[in-house]
């Protein structure tokens, strides 16, 4: 049978205070919450500022901002989870340490401040903590959850208070490769074990690598409970305003609190898989230098709808130069660069040249009313 996770206002020996000091080099400083819901402390040497959601409840939720930083979609969750009971800590990295809000900082971060935090938010409100990311968040989450993994002392009869991790299409990726080829895993992802949440964006472009993703997971022992959101690009990305995409966004914190309960009968182990070691890269951006193709020259056929419901194909691709051309409403460069799609048909016109236009992902009725507002000279197909 589980016991029950005892929650004390500090760890319960001292021995384990300095093994964590050890693994974790300085300190954690607390100070009081400021009147604003803003919470300052003193992370491993530098000055933090964490949004601080109050709740009555023994649970906490340490958020961390992912590559981009906070989206506003994230405000009215980290609220409705404070409403029932889930005290919330939403931390900027990047913007706390002064870094650029991108995928490589994203990727550099070993998971100190991380793991620090974890051990900061026990000790000041004595709650079970579980992370939450998404996209390369994802990454210094995992890897601080290691770390702090590794601080503990097993067998003093307390049950981890590090409930889990919560993760919304994450993207556990070291390097992007050339185009064509599979995406190359961080070693945390084989190195993992903490229990996980998985929320997978059914229209992401990472989708079709969740089977991968769960494979590499499941060989640090993680157990892992996965769900697809269908029609879904991104719970907390403002651009996706698609039907599909706000109720999700609408139900997330009833969700949430469920699967966080759910982690809090997982048991979280302090045991942890041995960690790879990666030769340093000079460059992990997106290779998107010309290389010769030795696949199949032959283009696959497109038979696809259009607008008004006829099966469309694009088959006859000999002797001809074809764009094709893959877009959507919610993506700012697609809809800049349709007026010089417009001019590049024009100009063409009697020569071998045709413009496939294929939207992504996308319901028909949204599709039509965008073109409504704007000229688009080329057929789209869905």
């Amino acid at each position: 049978m589980m016991q029950t996770r005892q929650r004390t206002l500090f760890p319960p020996t001292l021995l384990r205070m300095l093994v964590l000091a050890l693994i974790l080099c300085r300190g954690v400083v607390l100070a009081s919450p400021t009147p604003s819901g803003a919470l300052a402390m003193d992370v491993l040497g530098e000055p933090f500022s964490i949004t601080h959601y109050q709740a009555e409840g023994d649970e906490l939720i340490l958020w961390i901002a992912p590559n981009h930083g906070t989206h506003e979609r994230a405000k009215p969750v980290a609220r409705s989870l404070a409403n029932i009971g889930i005290e919330v800590w939403h931390v900027d990295l990047a913007e706390n340490l002064f870094l650029p809000k991108s995928t490589s900082t994203m990727r550099g971060l070993d998971g100190r401040y991380v793991a620090a935090l974890i051990a900061a938010a026990h000790a000041r409100t004595g709650k079970t903590v579980t992370l939450l990311s998404r996209a390369y968040g994802a990454l210094p989450v995992l890897r601080g959850a290691r770390l702090w993994q590794l601080g503990q002392t097993p067998g003093d009869g307390e049950e981890p208070y590090l409930a889990g991790a919560i993760l919304f299409s994450p993207e556990l990726y070291s390097e992007i490769p050339a185009l064509g080829r599979p995406p190359v895993f961080d070693p945390i992802a084989r190195a993992t074990s903490i229990p996980l949440i998985l929320f997978q964006a059914g229209s992401r472009n990472n989708r079709w690598q969740l089977g991968e993703l769960l494979g590499q997971l499941r060989q640090g022992g993680a157990q892992i409970y996965a769900e697809i959101l269908p029609g879904v690009t991104g719970v907390f990305y403002e651009g996706d305003t698609a039907p599909a995409t706000l109720e999700a966004w609408r139900a997330i914190a009833p969700k949430i609190s469920r699967v966080s309960a759910l982690l809090e009968k997982t048991p979280t182990p302090l045991s942890v898989p041995e960690l790879e070691s990666v030769e340093p890269r000079t460059s992990v951006g997106l290779d998107t230098r010309l290389e010769v193709f030795e696949g199949n020259p032959v283009p696959y056929p497109l038979v696809l709808p259009n607008l008004q419901d006829d099966r469309t194909e694009a088959v006859d691709f000999l002797g001809k130069v074809t764009v094709v051309n893959f877009w959507a409403t919610w993506c700012p460069p697609c809809v800049e660069e349709i007026p010089s799609l417009n001019r590049l048909r024009r100009r063409m016109l009697g020569k071998d040249f045709q413009l496939v236009s294929v939207d992504y992902a996308e319901e028909k009725q949204r599709v039509v009313e965008f073109l409504e507002r704007v000229d688009v000279d080329f057929p789209v197909l869905l």
